[in-house]
């Protein structure tokens, strides 16, 4: 297993990986001159930045993979949120939290399995299905609270649960390792798993691959359902990290999932995208909201310097895929 996850690695990093990895490096050196007293490498501010960073990271991993296999989900924030609700819910009802979680992972399921069949059996483009269901579950989600923050600390009733999804390790935030974990096992099926080689072949050219035998519907039902699981882990995540639930929770994470899986190479086309990739590009946007913050440049201008940096880095890629073409 050990020289396997090596492998991943070292194939992970081609050209466009490298890119991003220096793109990040400058980021971290840019905002280190530019960041009030030099915090941006302050402990206090890399502690937040691997806390927060899993949250997206985790659902970023996800949306690579539908993105891969040539489908879009919108509605992860709301799926996210509505899976944190129900988890809080369950919890004031005195549902074991461990319990709970599990059966919070099943509505993630459920949830992914509705995009997914509307999406392959109606012909319904995934960009409609999804954005229809993030209005639905956001709808649901201001109805069932109206707005209402809700406590939820899990940390003085179950305090194994609290640090298993949002403790430390050695002073790192366990987030970390659960978003290292799940980076790794993504990128192991994609590369070395059958089920890999098919997302890649459903998503380049989906009749080819339906030539070939492959059940692309069947494929990318099962990238929806991976990605509503993994969207009720990282909701569950931050309601526990936060100790509350509030209904704006993962509003516009759908976009930054996006943006981050484009900066990490992935293609909108499908078929082109590596799980590394998504690892870096999250960091990329990670690090550039809080080197913002800490150089203490107005927080709107997040948005248009990350609205530029898709446009360079889409273009960037482009150039990279017509010169392999070429050579």
């Amino acid at each position: 297993m050990k020289e396997s996850i090596i492998r991943v690695l070292g194939k992970g990093i081609s050209a466009r990986e490298t890119f991003i990895l220096l793109t990040v490096i400058g980021l971290v050196v840019l905002f280190y001159f530019t960041s009030f007293k030099h915090r941006f490498l302050s402990s206090g501010v890399q502690d937040t930045i691997f806390t927060v960073a899993p949250e997206l990271g985790i659902i970023v991993v996800g949306v690579t993979l539908l993105m891969i296999g040539g489908e879009f989900d919108l509605s992860v924030g709301s799926v996210s949120a509505l899976c944190a609700l129900i988890m809080v819910e369950l919890y004031g009802r005195d549902v074991d939290p461990f319990l709970a979680l599990v059966m919070v992972l099943a509505v993630g399921l459920a949830t992914g399995m509705i995009n997914g069949l509307a999406t392959v059996k109606f012909g319904i483009p995934s960009f409609i299905v999804t954005m229809g269901m993030m209005m639905a579950w956001r709808g649901a989600i201001y109805v069932a609270t109206a707005g209402v923050t809700i406590r939820f600390n899990v940390m003085k009733t179950h305090p194994a649960f609290y640090y298993l999804l949002v403790g430390k390790i050695g002073g790192i935030p366990v987030q970390l390792f659960w978003f290292v974990l799940i980076t790794v096992a993504f990128a192991l099926v994609l590369n070395y798993h059958e089920f890999g080689n098919r997302v890649y072949a459903t998503g380049g050219n989906k009749e080819a691959a339906k030539a070939m035998g492959i059940k692309t519907d069947q494929i990318k039902i099962y990238c929806f359902v991976l990605l509503g699981i993994l969207c009720a882990l990282a909701g569950v995540m931050r309601a526990t990290r936060i100790r509350g639930f509030y209904a704006q929770q993962g509003s516009g994470m759908e976009l930054m999932a996006i943006a981050a899986a484009v900066v990490g190479g992935t293609s909108l086309f499908g078929g082109t995208g590596t799980i590394i990739g998504a690892f870096l590009g999250v960091l990329v946007i990670i690090f550039l909201e809080y080197g913002l913050i800490v150089s203490r440049v107005p927080g709107f201008w997040f948005r248009a310097v990350l609205g530029v940096l898709i446009v360079i880095v889409a273009v960037v890629n482009k150039l990279m895929a017509k010169r392999r073409g070429l050579s």
